[in-house]
């Protein structure tokens, strides 16, 4: 059983493009939709994605004309950014900005700027690096960290 990787995305492009991203989202076929693997390998997904498996839990919410998605999936271990790297090289037309978050190995980024070893949420760190203030932004980090502290320390 992976740990899972949450993942928040902001997909701004074509129309045309970004239509079917969203239709693969509602499948969790995102990754084989922008990469397609000819046939999954363990191997070829962990370095053709990012990650072994396909998104999965996927959700997006489109602007009105859809040229622009908000995102949010889960992939087991990491993000798929090589996935996001491979496509954008081939679509300069798209811009897509990946901020994910993995509580189990302890580490989050923006696209492929990755903070591991996390600080404590008392950690003025939070408050001074780009990556670590923005992702506690998006996932409520720290507050997440206190609570799980405030819990260990009433079951202790």
């Amino acid at each position: 059983m992976p740990n899972w990787c949450d993942n928040k995305v902001k997909i701004t492009g074509p129309v045309d493009k970004l239509y079917n991203m969203a239709k693969a989202i509602e499948k969790d076929e995102l990754l084989q939709h922008i990469v397609p693997l000819a046939e999954w390998d363990y191997g070829e997904a962990t370095s053709s994605w990012g990650t072994k498996w396909d998104i999965s839990e996927g959700w997006c919410t489109p602007n009105e004309d859809y040229t622009e998605l908000d995102v949010y999936f889960q992939t087991a271990w990491g993000p798929p950014n090589e996935a996001f790297v491979t496509y954008m090289s081939e679509n300069d037309d798209v811009e897509i900005t990946l901020w994910y978050y993995e509580g189990g190995n302890d580490f989050c980024g923006i696209n492929e700027d990755e903070r591991a070893q996390l600080p404590g949420y008392k950690d003025p760190l939070w408050d001074t690096d780009d990556v670590l203030k923005e992702c506690d932004e998006v996932f409520g980090i720290r507050e997440n960290m206190e609570e799980w502290e405030e819990w260990g320390e009433e079951n202790a």
